[in-house]
């Protein structure tokens, strides 16, 4: 304990943590973090029909130790009778946001639907008189979940024919006056809450009716743009593996001078982002990935796996791309976490392997079919990597500079990322190493370094990361910092001693042994 001892008063130099506690009181606009921020659960396809449905799927997703879940909150159910709004009428939805945050869980209120009182069969949308209801409306709802809801989404495929969920037929210019006025009442009732954009769809879903490109250019014209804090995005790419180009077809109503048609789900979604770059750096997160299961038989072929197993370990090459190559830093899977538990393993190992990580990008695949992609946590080194083509056969894959001697393999679907599960794989002395894939993703695990580096690298990753927890603290308002600085600055002097204490209990088992 005496090395340990010293390696925390040499390492965490107090003078560092006083310039922590100093940028407190100086910076005021954080820069944006460069970690993936973590993968979530979407329910908006499989929402907890009953109380017992609600412990259930809470239960599963705590489990899997994933933060987020996204839940619709559906206007036209809530306030079916103009004035009256009961929110657990059909949903236990009081139950699943009070459940959620004691389980420490995220919870993303999306918001869709029309009241049937609005709306006269044949005749167009009184957009006044909606605009009138929609603001009482999240009034009175961020009124009733204000407490436990610091996200909401306003809309899902607001740029689709998907009148039940989309909220604005499709009209951008409608769209942007209730993303204005939905943002002013939430910002103004908690200006820490976060406003998100609806999910945009391809413009290769079969209900695209408006270009997504085109529908962010339109919101931005109408002075909107700055209303939202993120933008979200919906791949509907059909039957293609996602390091492929879409075989769909461009959806006629989608079409536009803009660019539409991309070499992968990457390169979509990086359309996506440079657009938000080109006009305000909005970050984008991905929502409700997923196949369909007629999608998925038809990329099941003659493979020997399963439909469930191909649709996780789609997900999960999905995720590794858009984290990875795009550097997304949040992925809701649209999953049944109590229905399909191979997905939710996935997602946990996942989540386990890459969450507060940061990307190094994507080492092969820009050409040929091995797709290997890497992340960096510390001393800690993730490889995920693949094969896109040749289904069950695997072939020799060459992984190098590799600064290990070697690494712990698993499946992305095991029962945790536990040694007993893995398998060694040996580094030689050039930091070469030759693997056997297929189109299953393989998760890499190792440190690297020599051990005095992985110290050093331990604690200074922990303090980017409290680093980066300050700064959103930061961003939420200088007016409560100081009352909890000192209980902040506790918990680094706790924190930092767990992080080198449990590094020195691992290096010294393994001297030991």
């Amino acid at each position: 304990m005496k090395l340990i001892g010293y390696i925390i008063r040499h390492i965490i130099p107090i003078s560092l943590l006083a310039m922590l506690g100093f940028g407190i009181y100086t910076v005021a606009t954080p820069p944006p973090s460069s970690r993936i921020d973590g993968l979530g659960i979407d329910l908006l396809s499989s929402p907890p029909l009953t109380t017992e449905a609600v412990e259930r799927q809470l239960n599963a997703i705590q489990q899997s130790g994933v933060k987020y879940v996204r839940i619709e909150l559906n206007w036209s159910i809530i306030e079916s009778t103009q004035g009256i709004y009961d929110f657990s009428s059909v949903l236990p939805l009081d139950l699943f946001f009070s459940s959620a945050q004691a389980r420490g869980l995220k919870s993303v209120a999306v918001i869709t639907g029309f009241p049937v009182y609005l709306t006269t069969s044949g005749l167009p949308l009184d957009q006044q008189t909606i605009g009138l209801r929609w603001e009482r409306f999240i009034q009175a709802s961020v009124d009733h979940y204000g407490d436990q809801v610091n996200y909401w989404e306003i809309g899902d495929q607001i740029n689709t024919t998907n009148s039940a969920r989309s909220l604005a037929q499709s009209d951008p210019a409608f769209y942007s006056k209730m993303l204005k006025a939905a943002s002013k009442i939430i910002k103004n009732t908690d200006p820490n809450d976060q406003v998100w954009m609806g999910s945009l769809v391809s413009a290769t879903a079969s209900n695209c009716a408006v270009n997504p490109l085109s529908f962010l250019l339109e919101v931005n014209a109408a002075k909107a743009w700055s209303m939202a804090d993120a933008v979200t995005y919906q791949p509907r790419r059909g039957a293609t593996v996602p390091e492929l180009p879409s075989e769909s077809d461009i959806n006629l109503s989608c079409n536009a001078s803009m660019a539409a048609s991309s070499a992968s789900l990457s390169a979509e979604v990086q359309s996506i982002q440079d657009l938000a770059r080109q006009l305000g750096g909005k970050p984008v997160y991905i929502t409700g990935l997923t196949w369909s299961p007629d999608e998925l038989v038809s990329l099941q072929g003659s493979r020997a796996i399963d439909v469930n197993t191909l649709q996780s370990d789609l997900l999960v090459r999905a995720s590794v791309m858009l984290t990875g190559g795009d550097a997304i830093p949040l992925v809701f899977w649209q999953v049944d976490p109590v229905n399909q538990p191979q997905a939710v393993t996935s997602l946990s190992d996942l989540s386990a392997s890459v969450v507060d990580s940061i990307s190094l990008g994507q080492i092969q695949g820009q050409t040929g079919s091995v797709q290997e992609y890497r992340f960096q946590k510390g001393p800690d080194l993730t490889i995920l990597a693949w094969r896109s083509q040749d289904g069950d056969a695997p072939q020799p894959v060459v992984f190098s500079n590799l600064g290990t001697k070697s690494m712990m393999a698993f499946s992305t679907d095991v029962l945790g990322l536990d040694k007993s599960y893995g398998t060694v794989i040996q580094v030689d002395g050039t930091g070469r190493s030759i693997v056997m894939l297929n189109e299953r993703p393989v998760i890499f695990l190792s440190k690297t370094g020599a051990w005095d580096e992985q110290v050093k690298a331990v604690v200074t990753n922990q303090i980017e990361l409290w680093r980066l927890a300050l700064n959103k603290v930061i961003s939420h308002g200088l007016g409560n910092l100081k009352g909890v600085f000192t209980q902040w600055l506790d918990g680094i002097f706790t924190n930092a001693k767990d992080s080198a204490v449990d590094w020195g209990s691992e290096k010294i088992k393994d001297i030991l042994n």
